[in-house]
């Protein structure tokens, strides 16, 4: 139960406190005075999608607090999540920045928004204006009604989804085999093509560069047999300038003399060694020139090969050792195909057994789903019929999609997904009469507030929680419709506490708790403030929603009678 409520420098509101207590707590104020800044206060705290146009103008930050009283079931489901409920208490804290940035504490201990999001889940719940959108779209009508189906339901959906994850796998393998029968032969037959082509190459890890030197080699032939033939001249050929001619002649001058001295003598073994060495190279050079000759075939042969290459290296890989290595997964891959085909054969009679499994479970799930469906349509017209819209049908209407590849269904295949084959939509018929229609198609404001209420009483039921907040649920009725309003969130009191917004004096006059926003100058500044009514007070409060400007004797005594009379009808009520 929400104890208490601080806020400071949020909007409008400099700083405030705000005691609740059990049972029907209600805010009202004039337009304006700031009665929904309390609930996106409230919504902060609860871990809503911080901004930083809520702080108030010239505040550095704003800070919101709300200390929740924990039931044993709170207490439970929290330390579940791992959260010290201390002294059968709990703090939530969120304080947003100027910056734009938020910050979320949970008894002084800082938690991601997430965290803080999840643990008030189990605390409170906020309906407010904007349910219904929530209401009118189908999508979210199939998790309301499983939730209303309890555990029965959610247990089968489990169930479900274990066999639809399965399948969904087994499909997804099937997939990855390289889909249908035609579509394998077309990848296998194109690999082997690839490494046939390869192979009969005859690649040699270390040929292209063995290619290169040959090519270059060819290309420069001419130049290098008249370079060759030049050197052996020079060397050896030439009358008067060889250079064995003029080292035989240098040695000879000074062979003589070497030995006087083993300097010289070491210079003579030296000229000796350099003058063989002479010859020798010049002799080389005259076999290399003699022996060489130019072949354009075995050039044309090595551009070829090395175009080839060059192809390869587009198609496959950057060097020849890359070819060679591609060529070796994709030989792996054809076998893997090949030994596919047994895994391929097997997959497709899992994804038979699987698909009529999950079918099974699929059906299992509809028909609780569609006995929770009768309970709950039957439930929210009783509720309707005490909103004053007796007549009214209400009814959750199911539809399947025909679909061959879906799973097995009463009659045929039907599309599916990870909830099941049912898609749901609550539909409704105000007056007899008239056809079932979507929620959407509900025209009257007053109308939708009533059915709203009513399907959430009728939800919230089988997941309560202690707390409940309800901003402007009563808009747009009056009357009759009003008083019924008024004494279902009396009577929806009597088990939780109830926090409402509202415009309408019958439902004010049930309070239990009786809040009062207004605003007042604050020196240069207007702020909100909240103030809790007691009996003198709630009457002033009732006289002015009922006479507006004027406020008259007649006004302030029927006020009065209101809320006498509330008092005896909630002496009446039972949970």
């Amino acid at each position: 139960m929400l104890r208490e409520l601080y806020v400071e420098d949020f909007a409008l509101i400099h700083k405030l406190t705000v005691g609740f207590g059990s049972g029907l707590n209600i805010l009202t104020g004039e337009t304006g005075a700031g009665k929904s800044i309390i609930i996106d206060a409230l919504n902060q705290v609860l871990g809503e999608r911080a901004s930083s146009e809520l702080i108030r103008s010239g505040a550095g930050k704003a800070v919101v607090s709300a200390v929740f009283d924990l039931s044993q079931q709170d207490r439970q489901r929290l330390a579940e999540m791992g959260i010290d409920h201390g002294e059968g208490a709990i703090l939530l804290q969120r304080e947003l920045f100027s910056e734009g940035k938020s910050s979320a504490r949970i008894n002084g201990r800082p938690v991601s928004v997430g965290q803080l999001r999840e643990a008030a889940s189990l605390l409170v719940e906020i309906h407010g204006q904007h349910e219904h959108q929530k209401l009118s779209d189908p999508s979210a009508h199939l998790g309301m009604l499983d939730g209303y189906g309890g555990a029965p339901v959610l247990e089968a959906r489990a169930r479900y989804r274990q066999g639809w994850k399965k399948l969904t796998e087994l499909k997804e393998e099937l997939a990855s085999l390289h889909g249908d029968k035609r579509e394998r032969e077309r990848t296998l037959d194109l690999l082997q093509y690839q490494i046939d082509e390869i192979e009969q190459a005859g690649l040699k890890p270390d040929e292209e560069e063995e290619l290169l030197n040959q090519r270059k080699l060819l290309q420069q032939s001419r130049r290098l047999v008249e370079a060759c033939q030049q050197g052996y001249e020079k060397l050896y050929q030439n009358e008067g300038a060889a250079v064995v001619q003029m080292l035989g002649e240098v040695l000879n001058g000074i062979k003589p003399f070497s030995e006087m001295d083993k300097k010289l003598a070491q210079v003579c073994t030296q000229l000796e060694e350099s003058l063989y060495s002479v010859e020798d190279a010049s002799r080389q050079l005259r076999s290399f020139a003699d022996s060489f000759e130019f072949n354009p075939q075995r050039l044309e042969e090595i551009e070829q090969r090395l175009e080839l290459i060059s192809d390869f290296k587009r198609k496959y890989a950057d060097t020849i050792p890359g070819i060679l290595e591609w060529q070796r997964q994709k030989q792996q891959e054809v076998e893997q195909i090949k030994n596919n085909e047994a895994r391929h054969a097997q997959v497709l009679e899992e994804i038979a057994g699987v698909r009529a499994e999950t079918g099974e479970l699929a059906r299992e799930l509809s028909a609780l789903r569609q006995q929770a469906a009768e309970t709950i349509a039957r439930s929210v017209e009783h509720e309707l019929n005490f909103l004053q819209m007796s007549g009214t049908r209400f009814e959750v209407e199911f539809v399947t999609e025909q679909d061959e590849e879906g799973i097995p269904w009463h009659n045929g295949n039907v599309a599916a997904g990870a909830d099941g084959a049912d898609r749901v939509q609550f539909i409704l018929s105000p007056n007899p009469g008239e056809p079932l229609k979507p929620l959407s198609k509900i025209a009257s404001g007053g109308e939708m507030s009533r059915i709203m209420l009513a399907i959430l009483n009728v939800l919230s039921a089988q997941q309560p929680v202690d707390t409940a907040i309800f901003d402007e649920i009563d808009s747009g009725i009056g009357g009759r419709a009003a008083q019924a309003v008024a004494e279902k969130l009396a009577q929806a009191a009597r088990g939780r506490q109830i926090v409402c917004v509202s415009h309408l004096p019958q439902v004010s006059s049930m309070a239990d708790h009786h809040f009062m926003i207004y605003k007042e100058p604050d020196g240069q500044r207007t702020v909100t403030k909240v103030r809790r009514l007691d009996y003198d007070g709630r009457v002033d409060e009732l006289t002015r929603m009922l006479g507006g400007a004027e406020v008259t004797d007649a006004t302030r005594s029927h006020a009065d009678e209101m809320l006498r009379q509330a008092s005896q009808v909630k002496s009446r009520l039972t949970v």
